[in-house]
């Protein structure tokens, strides 16, 4: 196991290396930049494993101008198949990732890598977007547009963007291609309701057509098991409410949000997220987290499919199933002054630590857990 991880911490860490010295040179940072780099660690209850690090630069091209970039590498392990059942096969409830039908090593930890790039560009009130995702058998393109301008003495900002997305699926062990389109809108209002307090209100929407099923996954269906079918067509749209307040005396800020989510395949969401941040130090920030989720089933979902006649849509997908969700954890930033002495290039230093527990009503459960630094230029 520890072989089979020893390129990506090769990779990884040769990537911060290169980057530290090019940032001491002066060659790849001006001031007042950032560079951070982070590890997600994701493990569930079926045996699925995640360990994900990313690199992030963001470069000041002037008083209204920046460049970001950042790469994730997905390293993910998916356990041994279960044998064929109506229960969904393990997939990542990050990437989505699940084992090939045909894997041969299906005694075994199926390892699957994928990598992902952005990029942004923003200039003064607009933004550019790139993304970029690429693994065995999955390939996702992202291009998106935004713009923003403030009004009423600079208390409202009024944001819209557009994004168009296109992804190419080629299953392994299958002689099929399938491809989906993704077309993209938001518009958010952000208001400053006191000199400690502001409010957020936003709708996005989104069209996707072509497919969206998971091409590895089995449904027991009229006596048999079946690849499961989702219509190829959906139309999402979301609004959602954010209020964010500061409390001066207790040095504290407490931010809460609510999402209402509905899709023309009948599902209906609600979220309620809270998180409250602490300075326990001049140094030390504390975040709590909670978020709570409920939702409904899609019109095609059923508990069992009918042992005569086949439908036309049926699915194993818990996602749309109804459940309830929770998650909570907490994160703690530490302003490590101490480490600017040994890192001559930045004049502010950040390592943080989070960890989360997310579980379902469906028995699901995951842990997630991050760490990392920034460096601030």
């Amino acid at each position: 196991m520890k072989k089979r991880y020893t390129g990506v911490v090769r990779l990884f860490a040769a990537t911060v290396a290169i980057t530290l010295l090019l940032t001491r040179t002066g060659l790849l940072f001006p001031e007042e930049n950032q560079l951070a780099t982070h590890t997600t660690f994701f493990n569930d209850n079926a045996g699925l494993g995640v360990k994900a690090p990313s690199f992030q630069f963001i470069r000041s091209l002037g008083s209204k101008a920046s460049l970001a970039v950042q790469y994730t590498l997905d390293r993910v392990g998916i356990p041994p198949l279960r044998g064929i059942s109506g229960i969904p096969l393990p997939t990542d409830a990050i990437t989505g990732a699940s084992r090939p039908v045909d894997d041969s090593s299906s005694v075994g930890t199926y390892f699957k890598n994928r990598n992902q790039f952005i990029g942004q560009l923003t200039l003064d009130r607009f933004s550019f977007t790139g993304y970029y995702s690429t693994e065995i058998d999955y390939q996702g393109r992202l291009v998106g547009a935004g713009y923003n301008k403030d009004f009423n003495m600079k208390n409202t900002n009024i944001a819209v963007g557009f994004a168009y997305g296109w992804d190419d699926i080629t299953p392994t062990g299958q002689d099929t291609a399938h491809t989906r389109r993704s077309y993209l809108a938001n518009i958010a209002v952000t208001q400053s309701l006191s000199p400690t307090s502001i409010m957020r209100i936003g709708v996005d929407l989104s069209l996707l057509r072509g497919f969206q099923t998971n091409p590895y996954r089995t449904v027991n269906v009229d006596g048999g098991y079946y690849l499961e079918n989702h219509p190829l067509s959906r139309t999402r749209v979301a609004g959602y409410v954010k209020l964010n307040k500061y409390f001066k005396r207790a040095n504290a800020a407490l931010w809460l949000d609510y999402r209402l989510y509905a899709d023309d395949w009948g599902l209906i969401s609600h979220t309620a997220g809270i998180k409250f941040y602490q300075n326990i130090t001049q140094n030390v920030l504390v975040r709590y987290r909670y978020r709570y989720y409920t939702q409904n089933s899609v019109w095609f979902y059923q508990k069992e499919y009918p042992l005569q006649g086949r439908p036309v849509y049926y699915t194993a997908d818990y996602k749309l199933k109804p459940f309830q969700a929770q998650l909570f954890g907490f994160k703690i930033v530490w302003q490590a002054h101490a480490l600017n002495r040994f890192i001559g290039f930045a004049h502010h230093t950040e390592l943080d630590f989070k960890i989360e527990r997310f579980f379902t009503s469906e028995s699901f459960g995951a842990n997630i857990m991050q760490t990392g630094m920034t460096f601030h230029f």
